[in-house]
């Protein structure tokens, strides 16, 4: 469902050179990886801005179910490297209260597409804009699998035998801290959502994540633990808004200060803020805020990626 709108990480010793002089085995050299779909957030309509960011994600859902890899991103997000296609659309009102989707696929390169490639759905109105996010959905999930198929592959020559290179090592862990030091009145389910959500964020990236205490995040601490870097979330505000329509879903907003620590120093310290995250009509209170923990590390993100090279 519509759901959430945004806004929104060596050692080298004796073994390693060890290692860089054995023998390397020979294998065939795979494809290169496949290309990415950004997609932007959708330009709305005066009133309908709120579900520009929730439709985009909730399009992306379908798509990464679809097995494509996909990236949502904010307003000014920067296009990521190895991005094939690029989705931007509108949300606008039509006639009797209707709203149409409209969506529009263009090559990240600058490109020539096969064919005009545009997309629309409507719903008779916000109650059904659910549905009409899903039949755009199912169009467009086809035409993005073969405009995918008909891209341009990085290199031609596929079949050579290459030197294959060492086994990396296991990554490292990342140490992970969460607080919220609000009044015990002001606080809700968010500390345990971005907690978990963290954890699972982590493990995506393929590193192992370990809890941490926020007021030992310190380049020193990253050392002593051999970790590869901390990241520490600390909880400003979360403010759940509830419409009075009892048709509308719960909505929320929220501010976290995130530090990263790298092994000599502190690499990012900023205040990440989300736009208005949307829950599903009749979800609690710790489904929205695990919506909102997704939305600031979908925030974080790109950030993350420029002051740590190399995590990916």
């Amino acid at each position: 469902m519509i759901v959430r709108a945004v806004q929104w990480v060596v050692a080298v010793g004796l073994g390693l050179a060890a290692l860089a002089a054995a023998p390397r085995a020979a294998r065939a050299e795979p494809p290169p990886a496949s290309y990415a779909v950004a997609l932007l957030p959708l330009d709305a309509d005066k009133g309908l801005e709120i579900y520009g960011q929730p439709v985009a994600s909730e399009i992306a859902r379908a798509l990464a179910a679809g097995n494509v890899r996909v990236v949502v991103l904010g307003p000014r997000t920067a296009v990521p490297d190895h991005t094939g296609l690029i989705i931007d659309g509108t949300i606008a009102l039509g006639k009797a209260s209707a709203v149409v989707i409209s969506l529009r696929i263009r090559r990240a390169d600058g490109g020539v597409l096969p064919s005009k490639r545009s997309l629309a759905a409507s719903a008779p109105g916000l109650a059904k804009i659910d549905g009409a996010a899903a039949e755009l959905s199912a169009q467009l999930l086809p035409t993005v699998r073969e405009l995918l198929a008909a891209l341009p592959r990085e290199s031609e020559d596929h079949g050579r035998i290459v030197e294959a290179p060492p086994v990396p090592a296991p990554e490292r862990p990342v140490l992970i801290a969460v607080a919220d030091d609000r009044p015990a009145a002001d606080r809700g389910p968010l500390r345990a959502a971005l907690q978990a959500a963290a954890v699972n964020w982590t493990r995506a990236h393929r590193r192992v994540a370990r809890d941490a205490d926020l007021a030992r995040l310190t380049a020193a601490g990253v050392s002593a633990a051999g970790a590869d870097l901390a990241i520490g979330f600390s909880i400003l505000g979360s403010r759940p808004e509830q419409p009075d329509e009892r048709a509308r879903p719960a909505m929320a907003r929220a501010r976290v200060r995130v530090q990263i620590v790298g092994p000599r120093a502190v690499v990012f310290d900023r205040v990440v803020a989300t736009d208005t995250v949307l829950g599903d009509p009749g979800g609690g209170p710790p489904e929205l805020a695990a919506r909102v923990a997704r939305e600031v590390l979908a925030i974080l993100g790109p950030h993350l990626r420029r002051s740590v090279p190399s995590w990916r």
